[in-house]
């Protein structure tokens, strides 16, 4: 909490305003309300033939979204799965995000040794800039149709995130590090995220699981403490039959208001490697996978 109102009030204390704010209804219901430059599309139509996603209906996305704070169900192309999968193996990834820690996928263990600390992430910078297939999805009609449904207004681009979960055990801390107990999410006043599997993921490998309809309703406390919970905390408040377990093979996808509570869970028996695509009202500049080249470095370059 001290770290983000540093950085909040040395860096952007407009976004700082918004994690303060944004967390309450009606702060969000108020923030409708001011003049904004973004027009709403009332009526957003998709070409079939420019599409990834042909077969979707955004209405009942939509109103899947509303109600629960997700839908299931935006399969990627085989074609399109491979392609990442390629970049995420022919591309160094960084170990904690950490633009000095450097490696390729499978040099994992390698890296480990060589930066004296155990991995239980790894993510990618550059991504649409390096990755057709990402840039791609970014900018892909039907899920920019789906967000500026949701989200009223045409969709801002906030960010991409690919990073792999490594399989093993993990302690509390590393859990809570890399998000791992069900937090929620205080990206922007409203705000919409797609998630996509690039491995396949059963209940062992890792799956995301989420909150139906939390994102519509939480305790005074839960706004006001700090963002991490139990999951006895979340059961004995939202009930067991609430909390929705993802499984899905490589190329599953699904959309997210991760203003509801959402975690990830460990990997036991293979590591995970997801994409998330995330758009919003207004761009803080806070969220993005942009880096200098310059600053990164690998195990190769970085003695």
């Amino acid at each position: 909490m001290c770290y983000e109102n540093y950085i909040g009030l040395t860096k952007n204390p407009r976004w700082l305003l918004m994690r303060k704010v944004g967390r309450f209804r009606l702060g969000r219901l108020v923030k409708n309300f001011l003049p904004d430059e973004k027009k709403y599309l009332s009526q957003t139509l998709v070409n079939k033939n420019s599409t990834l996603f042909p077969d979707i209906d955004i209405d009942f996305v939509v109103n899947e979204l509303k109600k629960n704070g997700f839908y299931l169900g935006l399969n990627l192309p085989k074609q399109i799965v491979d392609e990442i999968t390629d970049f995420a193996e022919n591309h160094p990834c960084y170990g904690d995000y950490k633009p000095h820690l450097g490696f390729f996928y499978n040099q994992k263990k390698s890296a480990e040794k060589h930066y004296d600390r155990k991995l239980k992430i790894a993510g990618y910078f550059n991504t649409s800039l390096l990755c057709t297939a990402i840039k791609k999805l970014q900018n892909d009609p039907t899920l920019l149709a789906i967000a500026a449904k949701y989200l009223e207004c045409n969709p801002v681009h906030l960010s991409n995130q690919l990073w792999w979960s490594f399989a093993g055990e993990t302690t509390t801390f590393e859990k809570m590090r890399t998000f791992q107990m069900f937090h929620y999410d205080l990206d922007d006043y409203r705000f919409l995220k797609f998630f996509f599997y690039l491995t396949d993921v059963d209940v062992y490998g890792g799956p995301h699981v989420c909150v139906r309809g939390s994102h519509n309703q939480k305790k005074l406390s839960h706004l006001l403490l700090p963002k991490y919970q139990t999951d006895e905390a979340i059961i004995s408040y939202y009930q067991q039959e609430s909390l929705v377990t993802i499984c899905g093979k490589a190329g599953f996808g699904f959309a997210e208001d991760t203003f509801c509570f959402h975690k990830g869970t460990t990997p036991m028996t293979q590591d995970r490697l997801m994409l998330q695509v995330e758009f919003g009202t207004v761009d803080y500049n806070m969220q993005h996978d942009i880096r200098d080249p310059l600053i990164l470095q690998t195990m190769k370059n970085s003695q």
